[in-house]
């Protein structure tokens, strides 16, 4: 696609940018970075709906400001770009970076949500009370109430000091 053989091809996309030293292909700080622009600025398909009204600072409008606020906070490959508080814009005040685990937890109650609390659902006649973590959901009972299926998973989360958002 480029008309370069493909060693000719790696070399030519391994070579640094001059204005900030990352490379856009090749930098996962960079993607991030864009990718956080399109979303606020140009969503496209499902992200329309996700990101309405969530807004982008001016200061990280561009590149260099970002990557510097991005490296003193400690930013590696293997941590995601979270906004602290999910209803608000990108800011430094509101992102962090967190593992994926921390982000799964920090979203935003859903449509299908019909209870009007996290990780509470109404089944088979019952409150049911969950929480995920790590990939798993762990399932802490089915209550007549909703306020004790509330209160049985805020118990839960406050007794494994687990960061998710509270019911």
């Amino acid at each position: 696609m480029t008309g370069l053989c493909i060693p000719c091809a790696n070399k030519a996309g391994g070579r640094k940018r001059v204005t900030h030293g990352l490379n856009n292909r090749n930098s996962r700080l960079h993607v991030t970075w864009s990718n956080m622009k399109r979303r606020c600025l140009n969503p496209q398909g499902a992200e329309v709906q996700k990101y309405d009204g969530v807004k982008l600072c001016e200061e990280w409008m561009s590149f260099e400001p970002f990557m510097e606020w991005s490296l003193a906070n400690g930013y590696t490959d293997r941590l995601t770009l979270d906004r602290i508080d999910s209803s608000k814009g990108y800011s430094p005040e509101n992102c962090r970076y967190a593992d994926y685990n921390v982000q799964a937890a920090n979203r935003r109650i859903t449509d299908k949500n019909t209870s009007g609390h996290v990780g509470v659902s109404w089944d088979r006649g019952r409150w049911c009370a969950k929480v995920q973590w790590k990939k798993k959901q762990i399932h802490l009972g089915r209550f007549k109430s909703i306020s004790d299926a509330v209160k049985a998973r805020n118990d839960y989360l406050d007794e494994h000091s687990l960061p998710h958002l509270r019911a």
